[in-house]
């Protein structure tokens, strides 16, 4: 008996240490990006198809030439640094501090709330005015909230009509490596034929949050989505 016991000791000794192994710690002080960022794959999605094909997505992108499409928001050449915003975070206990610029002239603060083991969802302090999305069937009115995997929330005041606003909370999330922590910026880019000759398109850049593949089961044959994601890594 004090045999079995001592074995089931040491196998609960040696999957604890094999979950910590897998389990990073997000310590306090201030983090930087050091104004580079690592570019992922671009991914074109179209209908229930899924495209990573270099020289289909680059032809893609020339024929569909326009003034975003060619400013380098898109980089084709993925997994190298690139120039980017420089971006800080500083983590003081449950509270975390953004800013976009060297001298911090301007702050976020956002709680911080665990999303899974190495993953946290930074939640803005304060309200600010959200552009409200349209809720149902996938389209270009709504297609910023299912790309998304952690949209804003938000709730509307309709009594002052035509002035009604609404109000929200941004929402980041912040991904815990073991030697630094990391923001996914997405960028994305959708079209969808709507008449003969008309298609209707949006786009949104420098999204500070992760790809919701959820959006895959929402296209329809005829859509077109183009996705890349942005990895800002922070160094203390």
């Amino acid at each position: 008996m004090k045999k079995y016991i001592t074995i089931m000791l040491c196998i609960a000794t040696l999957i604890s240490c094999k979950k910590d192994d897998n389990t990073h710690v997000m310590r306090e002080g201030t983090y930087t990006n050091k104004n580079l960022a690592t570019a992922g794959p671009i991914t074109l999605y179209v209908g229930n198809k899924t495209i990573t094909e270099q020289t289909f997505i680059h032809n893609f992108l020339v024929r569909r030439i326009n003034s975003w499409l060619t400013d380098s928001t898109f980089r084709e050449q993925a997994g190298l640094n690139t120039p980017f915003i420089f971006t800080s975070v500083t983590i003081q206990g449950d509270m975390a501090y953004y800013a976009l610029d060297p001298g911090n002239t301007y702050q976020d603060t956002f709680h911080i709330n665990p999303l899974s083991t190495n993953t946290r969802l930074l939640v803005a302090k304060t309200e600010s005015v959200i552009k409200p999305t349209v809720i149902g069937e996938l389209s270009c009115a709504n297609v910023a909230k299912y790309v998304r995997s952690n949209p804003p929330t938000y709730a509307c005041n309709y009594f002052n009509y035509p002035d009604s606003y609404c109000t929200g909370r941004k929402q980041m999330q912040l991904n815990i490596e073991s030697d630094y922590l990391m923001i996914p910026v997405l960028i994305y880019y959708f079209a969808r034929p709507i008449a003969s000759g008309v298609v209707c398109h949006t786009y949104e850049r420098y999204i500070s949050d992760d790809f919701n593949k959820d959006i895959l089961s929402k296209l329809r044959p005829e859509d077109t989505l183009a996705v890349q994601t942005y990895f800002v890594k922070l160094y203390k």
